[in-house]
Formats: structure tokens, sequence, C-alpha cells
């Protein structure tokens, strides 16, 4: 099916995590579904329409024959029944498909076990639905027909997406786009590039799903179907809120509305009050939140006209935050307690994790820290039940504020060290999902690049054909047609002449647009590697004995950063990650990657040395310094200032190259690991080396013995402070 929404709600407290909403799916169950059967050409009116439809079905079944008509009959009974009824719809699609067999009726059987695989899907047994498309596949595929086959294997997409396998959904999505291509079905080729957009969006590939869907965009605009239209807009109103572009966001929105005003019903019209709402007031400006206010009362009033008590509770939520972002806590606190009594009510507990979520925040604001700690605990069991880590990251950065406030600075130490630990499962975590999604992409346009080869060697046969009866009837025709020819061979010299004027031309832009991607590329990775893979195609992995890791993280940021807006910060970070960046070249050390407001670096690769441990560490006493330069001219201008900690361990690594579309240089082993709990178990404005970096520059740089310290699935660690004393130091 289409997937018409892949939403991301509103934020949380906390702007060091995105807060998504997985409630939505249940709240906009309703409309999802109307909007699914609309373009699929299925829609009655709910749920009279469905109900009478049904039981004129179920008349006509009295009386027919036990025949291929009575098939079409059973099958689209039980798709009337599949949501309200699922049993007998199970009893009509099993008696549809023995019927079916008994007749040899490929169709009908190939139609109920599509409605097998639906209802299964609908009952969560996504295995099981995937068994019965695959059967309605290879009936379809035995019959030749082309719509039906990209249909089972849009199905096919849907339901391996559902399960979470995105290789998979990728790869059928991509097959059903070639077929509806193949018969140019323009409205579910856009379908197919949308569907693709939402496993690379799950995927974290927000760039190449904004491709998609602006080709799927392309596509809609001029066949005049707004409801596909609207939902495309939505979605990539959806795709600018998780890169945090909230001002695109709210102009696509803004578009989904206007087609929802004037093509939706009310539901589709509060809906789209709802989503630009959300943009507003995460723009975090008042008279953004104030509008984002507006919106969000004009679509309550349109919920509680409708009685939707899901879609009311999302709403009061959203209001909550926006009047917190108002400084206004105590309306703030009216809507956030209706929507908790109406989450309770229907068991909604992903919404009502975001409830409390919210209401923890705005009790902390309110002092009332016991009442704060309360709802902090219940957001931290559920997102425990439901397994949402990103939930739990914030839960535990929350935890920090907390017991920083109370002055329990062991407990805030907890859960600081939690935080980090998290913060970095799901890291490596998403960068697996990221290559995971990138391989099923590059595998499903090199089997697309294969067909494409294939169709161009085909018409290279037949126009050479062409050619060859063209010759042949050209010397049958005689002298009369050898004039002509002569004429026609001049004027094809000419056309090759022009022709090889434009190929030089086009040469040499290639040339140059080679120079502008060769000088790009070793932008992004280490000049020697930039080379194998210009060369080679890939990069293979390097094993390094020994280098040595830097990992950064600024104390407070979250506290800093929320007193900031967000072009400010990403200012601030710009600064002092050019600072470092020109540090590391000076130190001839490896930028890797930088992560939120950490910065990771290694010396040693990818041409070994023997300094590489000296190296990093006068790069962090640099970095230190600069840190605290900066920090004396922004405490002279009344500005807030970052402090930071560094840890470095030298060990062993593997490096390369992941990815097929956008490279990324990275290392892996536990050296990096060990180089993080160097980080974590540092101070402000310290930096906190391991016994193997230790032994490597003890003759140069002064080190104070820290003891052996616990370090997270390390047990007990040697650590050492460096001590700034730089003007001992060897010159660099």
């Amino acid at each position: 099916m289409f997937n018409c929404i892949h939403a991301t709600n509103k934020s949380g407290n906390n702007p060091t995590f995105a807060f998504v909403n997985q409630s939505r799916a249940s709240v906009l169950a309703f409309s999802l579904l109307k909007q699914f059967m609309l373009l699929t050409g299925l829609w009655l009116t709910l749920p009279l329409g469905a109900q009478n439809a049904a039981d004129s079905l179920a008349r006509l079944l009295k009386s027919a024959s036990p025949d291929t008509h009575r098939v079409t009959l059973l099958t689209d009974y039980a798709w009337e029944l599949n949501s309200t009824n699922p049993e007998v719809a199970e009893e009509q699609l099993w008696e549809a498909i023995a019927l079916a067999q008994q007749f040899s009726y490929k169709k009908g059987e190939a139609n109920a076990w599509n409605g097998m695989g639906v209802l299964e899907e609908l009952r969560g047994k996504d295995s099981l639905a995937i068994a019965y498309y695959q059967k309605a596949l290879k009936l379809r595929q035995e019959l030749g027909d082309q719509n039906a086959i990209g249909r089972s294997l849009t199905n096919l997409g849907n339901a391996y997406e559902t399960k979470g396998d995105l290789t998979k959904a990728i790869q059928y999505y991509r097959e059903s786009l070639s077929v509806f291509e193949s018969i140019k079905d323009t409205l579910r080729m856009a379908r197919a590039h949308a569907n693709i957009s939402g496993v690379l969006s799950t995927g974290g590939a927000y760039p190449d799903s904004y491709t998609e869907l602006n080709k799927a965009r392309l596509l809609v605009e001029n066949k005049g179907d707004m409801a596909t239209l609207m939902m495309i807009y939505t979605q990539i109103g959806h795709n600018r809120m998780d890169l945090d572009q909230f001002d695109k966001a709210r102009d696509w929105y803004a578009k989904s509305l206007q087609l929802r005003e004037k093509f939706g019903d009310s539901f589709d019209v509060a809906d789209g009050y709802n989503d630009l709402g959300n943009a507003l007031d995460e723009l975090e400006n008042p008279d953004s939140s104030r509008m984002a206010v507006n919106y969000y009362l004009k679509a309550l009033k349109i919920f509680r006209d409708l009685d939707d008590q899901p879609a009311i509770g999302n709403v009061c939520n959203n209001l909550g935050d926006a009047y917190k972002h108002l400084d206004q806590l105590e309306e703030a606190l009216k809507h956030l307690r209706e929507s908790e009594k109406i989450r309770l009510e229907i068991e909604d507990e992903p919404g009502l994790m975001a409830t409390y979520n919210t209401l923890n925040d705005v009790l902390f604001r309110k002092g009332k820290l016991k009442e704060s700690l309360l709802y902090l605990q219940k957001c931290e069991k559920l997102a425990e039940k439901i397994g949402d880590n990103n939930v739990l990251m914030g839960v535990y950065k929350d935890y920090v504020r907390y017991y920083e406030s109370v002055k329990d600075f062991r407990k805030a130490f907890e859960y600081q060290s939690r935080y980090n630990d998290l913060r970095y499962k799901l890291i490596d975590e998403q960068r697996a999902q990221g290559i995971e999604t990138q391989q099923a992409l590059t595998q499903a346009q090199e089997k697309q690049q294969a067909l494409d080869r294939e169709r161009q060697n085909a018409a290279l046969r037949e126009a050479e054909l062409a050619t060859a009866r063209t010759f042949r009837n050209a010397l049958l025709g005689g002298a009369v047609l050898l004039t002509l020819l002569v004429g026609l061979l001049y004027s094809r010299n000419r056309l090759r002449a022009r022709a090889n004027r434009l190929l030089t031309a086009k040469n040499e832009a290639i040339e140059r647009e080679k120079q502008r991607a060769d000088s790009l590329l070793k932008n992004i990775l280490p000049e020697k590697t930039a080379e194998e893979l210009k060369t080679e195609g890939m990069v293979k992995p390097v094993y390094y004995a020994s280098v040595t890791v830097l990992f950064s993280d600024f104390k407070n940021f979250t506290r800093i950063a929320e007193s900031m807006s967000p072009e400010l910060l990403v200012k601030e970070l710009d600064e002092y990650f050019r600072t470092f960046d020109a540090i590391m070249e000076r130190h001839r050390l490896e930028k890797i990657k930088t992560i939120g407001d950490a910065y990771m670096c290694a010396g040693g690769l990818p041409e070994p040395n023997q300094t590489h441990a000296l190296d990093t560490v006068k790069a962090a006493l640099e970095m230190q310094q600069a840190i605290r330069d900066m920090a004396e001219r922004r405490s002279a201008q009344g500005k807030p200032y970052f402090d930071m900690r560094i840890g470095i361990h030298t060990g062993p690594v593997v490096a390369g190259v992941v990815g097929s579309h956008k490279f990324a240089y990275d290392i892996w082993g536990d050296t990096v690991n060990t180089a993080a709990r160097m980080e974590q178990s540092s101070e402000p404005g310290r930096i906190n080396i391991s016994q193997t970096t230790w032994e490597a520059v003890k003759d140069h740089v002064p080190c104070t013995f820290r003891g052996k310290l616990p370090a997270k699935n390390k047990g007990e660690i040697a650590m050492y402070f460096v001590e700034d004393q730089r003007s001992g130091l060897p010159k660099s």
C-alpha cells in the first residue's frame, strides 16, 4: 500500500533528541485508511457505506452459484469484513481459494491470497502476510498481469517495511516501480517513489528520501490527483521536520493544508492544522508559537466535533508544549492533564509517554520538582516497556537536570554515564541502519542499471538490423538511389564532424567536473583513501596496529543550547570545530567525524607514524587552550561559554570507508570504545589518557596518575591527567 505518512511528531522538552510520537498511527488510523482507499479506488462512505456494501454482498452470496463469480463475491465480502470481523473474513477467503482452485481460476485465487495477506497484516502477523502475498504474486506472474504484479510487489514491500526489513522493502518497492514504469502507470509510479522515500527516511537517508519524494511530486502535480499530491506534500513536510528544517517544513505543510481545505474532509483539515502547528512551534520564537496555538485550537475544535478521542489527546499534548514555550505554564498544564486523561482511557502508551515527558518539563519549570520526578519515572517505565531508546536517552538527560538541581551530584553523574552509553549505542545502531539502507538502495539501483543496459543493447541490435535493411534496399535501388546515397553520405559526414566537435566540448566539460569531484572527494576522505576509491572503485579496510584516538565533549551543552536559537547554536559549534580542524591539520591528525557536540579524531592514520600519541596529546592541549581563550572572550561579553572534556587512548583499529553513495571514512575496534570511556571519565577542562597513551608520551608530557578507575563494560582502567605545562613541550 501507499504509505501516506511517515510522521515525526512534536519534540520533547530536551533539544538533544527528537521525540517520535509513535501513537500517530493510532491517532490517524481512520484518516490513513480513508486516504489509502481513495488512492486505490476502493473508498466507500464509512461506516454506513461499508456496512451497506457488506450487507449487499452477503445477500448476493446466499443465491450465488459455486462458480468464478462466487469467488469474486467471497473475496469482496471478506474485504468489507477484514477489520470489523476478521474471523468471518478468513472463512470467506478460504472458501474463495478452494473454489478458485476447483475451477482453475488463477486470477480469483490470486485475489483471495492477496486478501489473506491483507488480513494477516492487519492482525500484525507480517511473516504470514508475506507468505500469502508471495502466493498471489506467483499466480499473477503466471497470468502476466503487470498491473496486478506491481500491486503484489507493493504489498510485499509494505509488509517487509512493517516487519522492519528495510533491505527487502526497498527491493520490492523498486521492483514495483519498474513494473509500473513499463506500463506507464504514472500515478502508481509516484506512489512507488513515495514508498521508497518512506523506507529511506526510516533508515535515516533523508536526502535520498527527499529526492524520491520530489520524483513523486513531479509525476503527480500535473495529473490532478489531489489526494495523492496532498499526502506527498505532507511527507515532504515530515522529511524537513526530521532534518530540523522547520521553516521549510512549515511551507510544505501550508501547501498540503491548502489542498486539504479544498478537497479533504474535516479530519484532513484538522490534521493539516496540527502538522502546521508542529512546524511553527518548533521555530521557537513567541510569534510562531502563538500562531501554532491558533492552529492547534482550530484542530482541537474539529476533533471535538468529531469526538475523535485519540486525536484530541494528541492535539492537547501539542497545545501543552506550545503554551510551555510561551511560558503560560498553567494553560499548558490544563491541556496536558486532559491529554493524560484521554490517553489513559484509550490505553495509548506511546502517546502517554509523550504526555508524561511534557508534563515532567512543565512541572520542573514551575519548580514542582517532586511531581516532575514522578512523571519522569512514569515516562522512563513506558520507554523501557515500549523499547524506545530515543525517549529513554532524553529521560536520562532529564534525570541529570533533576539531580543537579537537588545537589545530588553522584546520581547526576550516574545518569550522565547512562546517557553517554546509550547515545553511543544509538549512534552505532543508526550508522549500521544507514549502511544497510544504503546497501539495499545500491543493490536495487544496480539491478535497474542492468535492466537499462539490456534495453539499450536490444535497441542497439535493432538499430543495426535496421541499418542493414536500409543498406540492402539502397543497393537494390540502382543508380538513381546511388546518387541520393552519395548526398546522404556527405550529409552524414557533416553531421559526424559536428558531433565530434560537440563530443570534444562535452569531454572538456566532463574533465572539469571530474577535477571538481576529485577536489570534493579529498575534502571528505584522506587523500590516499580518495585515490584508492577513484582507481579501484572501493576501499579495502586497513588494520593499524597502533593509532591514537581522541574524543571531546562539551559540558552543559544541552543547558547552554536551550538558551540559543538553532542558527546561533550552529554558528557557535562551527566556530569551535573550525578551530579544532586547524589544530588537527597542524599536528597531522585525521578528523573522523562530529556527532552533535562531540568531536572525534585520530593520529597515526592513514599514513602510520611513530609520534601519533604525542601529536594527539599536543593537539588536545591546544584544543583546551582554545576553549579557555574563547571562554575569556565570551565571559567578557556576558555570553555563555563551554567547558570541554577530552579522552585519549592508543591501540589497534580497523579503518575504511562505509557506504556506496555518500562516503564516510571511519574507524572501528575496542580502541575507539576505550577512548570514548576515557572522555566520559574525564573532567571539564582536563585531558584524561589511558596507560598505553601515557607510556608513549611520559618522557615528553607531565602527567598525574589518577589510579585505576571503573569504566562501563571495561572494568577498572588506569587513567592519567595530562598536566598543562606546554612551555616544556617539544616544538611541533
